[in-house]
């Protein structure tokens, strides 16, 4: 496995970077600052200091090669490309990073199916919620848009067993109770 890539550890950033950006085509330092700059819309402007060190440091782990390229009437320049162990790592970094990505957009939709509802009322609501809430229990249906504002019609048909949770907790001078109820849906074939 590549060492950018140990025991389900990322490649660095700009290490990254600097693969992809070879990936296409081999390039000089002062091409892969002005390419990354470009790519990132100003919003990143690397530094000499930073993607010097990280190029000789690919080199020296053998995913880069270097050579001079000689011109007439300017400075010699160092020609940066990828090696065949250099592009094996990219991809297995770059599988990596799509796993990871898959991974965090599955808990962004998990996540969004969480519904939530944060409202004021005054005591005398809250308990009629809370009664309303305690009778769907009891009868084994909770009409949640009856309780709550809520998008449609939404019915939930809590089983047994039931879990109970109940926090009662004082942050920021205010006191708060938040109860989770939760239990394993009926799944109908």
């Amino acid at each position: 496995m590549s060492r950018y890539v140990p025991r389900g550890k990322r490649i660095g950033a700009v290490s990254m970077w600097l693969l992809l950006l070879l990936s296409e085509r081999p390039m000089h330092g002062y091409e892969i600052i002005r390419e990354l700059e470009k790519r990132f819309s100003g919003f990143w402007k690397p530094k000499p200091g930073t993607i010097y060190p990280a190029l000789e440091k690919l080199e020296q782990d053998n995913l880069l090669t270097s050579s001079v390229g000689f011109r007439e009437g300017g400075p010699d320049r160092i020609l940066y490309a990828l090696t065949q162990k250099g592009q094996a790592d990219l991809s297995e970094s770059m599988a990596y990073m799509t796993k990871a990505m898959e991974m965090l957009e599955r808990y962004r939709e998990t996540h969004e199916a969480i519904f939530r509802h944060k409202g004021r009322f005054t005591r005398k609501e809250l308990a009629a919620i809370l009664r309303q809430l305690s009778r769907g229990l009891e009868e084994g249906s909770i009409e949640i848009s009856k309780i709550l504002p809520a998008d449609g019609n939404m019915s939930i048909v809590p089983t047994e067993p039931t879990a109970f949770r109940f926090l009662y907790a004082k942050e920021n001078h205010k006191l708060e109770i938040h109860m989770e109820i939760e239990w394993i849906p009926n799944v109908e074939s």
